[in-house]
């Protein structure tokens, strides 16, 4: 029989991580945030966004979207094939974010 202290326990992976929970879900703004420090990283190619920035296809596609009309991200197509690159909006605002992210971790 379990007690009551126990099922308040996080579940755990082979490895004894903590596995994420509803409360671990990223907001909007860490996915954006994702997106552009996996093209400010050299991912080009939009299935290496994807895989970079752990989204489905449809989500990345709906937030990449939205990034490319604010001009943060370039994609240009050459031989019918997409290459994705940050604007210099994209790299101000992603140097910005990792500012305040590292101040954050310092008064941690």
């Amino acid at each position: 029989m379990l007690n009551s202290e126990s099922s308040e326990q996080p579940f755990r992976n082979l490895n004894g991580q903590r596995m994420s929970s509803e409360k671990d879900r990223r907001s909007k703004m860490e996915m954006y945030l994702d997106i552009l420090r996996a093209i400010g990283s050299g991912a080009e190619k939009p299935t290496h966004v994807m895989y970079k920035a752990n989204l489905s296809w449809v989500v990345m596609r709906g937030f990449l979207e939205n990034l490319k009309s604010q001009g943060l991200v370039e994609e240009s197509v050459v031989e019918g094939r997409s290459s994705l690159h940050l604007s210099n909006r994209g790299f101000e605002l992603l140097n910005q974010f990792m500012l305040v992210r590292e101040y954050f971790v310092k008064i941690a």
